[in-house]
């Protein structure tokens, strides 16, 4: 596996990969559907915290120096590596400066070895104390998701006295920062006075995930139809995947197109439509691209993608509807596991709207399994929020 620095829905794989994508998106889902009807899985799954911005920290193997930073340290050009408070003002600007710095400060008390990547949750700064629902609760809100911990618990009493929270869940292997690889998963490290760290490992201890006879009938028949669907689309998954963005922007404006449903909060129910609106789609933003471009060399090379890549899609009208049913299919199957995982909660979440708090679930979870890893999230409930949420650390 190499770096960590972006995981892939499990829809969206089917246009990173293709048949592949597609072959390995059946197989997670019939993985985690035993996973919640048998003892033994070989899929593992781990809760996805909304916690921003990414901490990469560790011994630098090449120096044996602590260091911290974001996903910048893996920079190819200028990575981002930092050992002292200055280097930290050098590299980074706004809200991540207090926030590297003050993991500067204690994160090597924690005793890490090697190299691990988390999710920052809080500074000091960031916490505050409020009732909801009845209950005094410790809140904070790194990115959409504000975090609730009631006072007077155990858990409660270690984020109060924490000056910084963090959830660690990817480990990294190699002799220099710039060929690492990834594997998920951390030693288990114990929280300070000053970190609290938080878990990202999913335990369902009470059973409460777990399907019925009854539901896993419907599950089944969920990726059934979707393996169905994905088989007769499979060759036009695959055309477009060696395409990549060179010759008609194929792949990327499809992945742009469906994102668009999702910033709206719009549910994909009805593929033809969706089909057609997607070549309409296609066609305006190569319309913006001729328009964009000053020279006619230029804008005549994107007249000429534009008609043949028009063209190819009229020509693969049935395998693009496969292609827009696949994705309402894997999507309907993905949230009835979602569903499920729901049902385990350690700590409450909350989106803050105008009105106060509304109880929302987790940003999603991550499964693992031999074939990779993939996201899981409902998109239309988390994804919409976080493309329109202010990133205050970002903004300080």
């Amino acid at each position: 596996m190499a770096k960590n620095t972006h995981l892939e829905h499990l829809e969206d794989d089917i246009v990173n990969q293709g048949k592949v994508g597609g072959i390995n998106a059946i197989k997670m889902l019939r993985e985690l559907g035993s996973m919640l009807t048998e003892p033994q899985s070989a899929v593992t799954i781990t809760t996805k915290w909304d916690g921003a911005p990414a901490i990469v920290c560790g011994t630098d193997p090449m120096t044996g120096y602590f260091f911290v930073g974001t996903k910048s340290v893996f920079n190819k050009v200028s990575p981002k590596i930092c050992v002292t408070e200055s280097q930290i003002d050098d590299f980074y600007s706004g809200g991540v400066v207090t926030i590297l710095k003050d993991c500067l400060k204690y994160l090597p008390s924690l005793g890490i070895t090697g190299v691990i990547q988390g999710d920052f949750l809080f500074i000091q700064s960031a916490k505050s104390k409020k009732t909801i629902g009845g209950e005094e609760c410790i809140t904070f809100q790194p990115n959409t998701i504000t975090y609730a911990v009631p006072t007077g618990t155990p858990m409660g009493d270690m984020v109060d006295k924490a000056k910084i929270g963090i959830v660690f869940h990817t480990s990294y292997t190699g002799d220099s920062l710039s060929n690492m690889n990834a594997a998920f998963g951390v030693p288990d490290i114990d929280s300070t006075s000053d970190v609290a760290i938080f878990s990202s490992k999913f335990t369902d201890a009470s059973s409460s995930a777990k399907m019925g006879q009854s539901e896993m009938t419907n599950y089944n028949a969920a990726v059934n139809k979707a393996e169905g669907s994905l088989r007769q689309a499979s060759g036009f998954l695959n055309e477009i995947k060696e395409q990549g963005e060179g010759r008609f922007m194929m792949n990327m404006l499809f992945k742009q197109f469906m994102n668009s449903f999702i910033r709206e909060g719009i549910a994909i129910t009805n593929a033809e439509k969706t089909k057609d609106g997607f070549i309409n789609f296609y066609l305006s933003r190569l319309d913006m691209e001729i328009a964009s471009k000053k020279t006619k060399s230029g804008q005549d090379k994107y007249i000429k993608m534009q008609k043949d890549g028009i063209q190819f899609l009229k020509n693969n009208s049935r395998p693009l509807y496969f292609t827009v049913a696949s994705y309402m299919n894997l999507i309907s199957a993905k949230e009835m596991i979602i569903s499920r995982l729901e049902k385990v909660k350690d700590i409450k979440t909350f989106l803050k709207t105008e009105n106060g708090y509304e109880v929302t679930a987790p940003e999603g979870f991550v499964a693992i399994s031999s074939g990779g890893a993939l996201k899981l999230v409902k998109r239309r409930e988390f994804s919409r929020a976080n493309f329109t949420a202010a990133k205050d650390w970002e903004n300080g």
